[in-house]
């Protein structure tokens, strides 16, 4: 009962600090006069319980649990958590071309430095976090795009209150997160399952759960780009700059099963959903349905090969 309590308080924590941070990023956009779009892109991007954990467990030998801090989380968070949010709310695709680009040339980068020799070495990690910082400096030139609609949402912005809900949300959602994953390793601790299904597909779904929020709560509010800026940020800095500085403290090798499978559906389901933000000018509950279902043929693999 005790890791029930834990699982549904961490749920409640995140999804009332997903509702400041989308408060803090629109009134971070107008104050700075720079798009929501960018402004969520770059606060969501950045996933510290995800690093977090991914750098403790590399360095405790653990090294495909590390690597489900990036690609489980990343595919929970493009299909799962995507998906579940389209589902509850359809979205306009207010997002700039050039920040879907952005988002597949992580996704190349990514690629590049995994499937060379299955090995994510120093100088890899090191190139991938330059290039999340190339990418990201993109991200903010294609970004002005939607300045005019951001800045018309808040009359008198204040800067210093938006900062604090920023980080008033982000401490809340790293708090009901680690609530939320010990809840749910509690929950699952009697079962006998392997380090690459822990890390791929439990640890990555439970550290991006809030990720889900953070897509449902500006989405409700008629903030569109903020939730795909969510997106697009979120998948560039796990592919790239957790990745990296992952294996800036310790090269990390694959195994087999991870080459074969996991990493080249992420891979694949990534380039889905650019072509579905580039293609469409609306994301309806079928997109949502159809993302889900790629997750759960994702998880039926998982445990079909534990």
């Amino acid at each position: 009962m005790l890791y029930v309590v834990l699982f549904i308080a961490g749920i409640a924590i995140v999804l009332w600090s997903a509702e400041r941070v989308t408060e803090g990023v629109v009134g971070a956009a107008a104050s700075f006069a720079v798009s929501a779009f960018f402004v969520g892109a770059l606060v969501s991007g950045f996933e510290p319980e995800n690093l977090l954990t991914g750098l403790v467990a590399n360095f405790a030998g653990l090294p495909q649990v590390a690597l489900g801090t990036v690609i489980g989380s990343a595919l929970f968070m493009l299909l799962g958590g995507f998906g579940a949010a389209l589902v509850i709310v359809p979205m306009a695709v207010e997002v700039p071309r050039g920040g879907v680009m952005v988002m597949l040339a992580s996704i190349l980068l990514f690629g590049l430095a995994f499937f060379n020799d299955g090995i994510v070495s120093r100088l890899e990690g090191f190139l991938l976090v330059l290039g999340c910082g190339a990418l990201m400096f993109r991200l903010y030139k294609t970004a002005p795009l939607l300045l005019e609609h951001s800045a018309a949402e808040i009359e008198k912005p204040n800067r210093r209150r938006a900062l604090f809900l920023i980080a008033l949300g982000i401490a809340g959602t790293v708090v009901g997160a680690e609530l939320l994953v010990e809840g749910a390793r509690g929950i699952i601790r009697s079962f006998a399952l392997s380090e690459t299904f822990v890390g791929m597909a439990v640890v990555g779904l439970g550290e991006s759960l809030e990720e889900t929020a953070r897509m449902v709560a500006p989405a409700r509010r008629g903030r569109h780009d903020v939730a795909l800026g969510n997106v697009v940020g979120t998948t560039v800095a796990l592919s790239t700059l957790n990745l990296g500085l992952i294996a800036l403290v310790s090269p990390i090798t694959a195994d087999p099963w991870v080459l074969r499978f996991h990493a080249p559906y992420l891979v694949a389901c990534a380039v889905v959903v650019g072509i579905l933000l580039l293609a469409l000018k609306r994301l309806g509950r079928w997109v949502g349905g159809l993302l889900i279902l790629l997750y759960v043929v994702y998880l039926g693999v998982n445990l079909r090969y534990l």
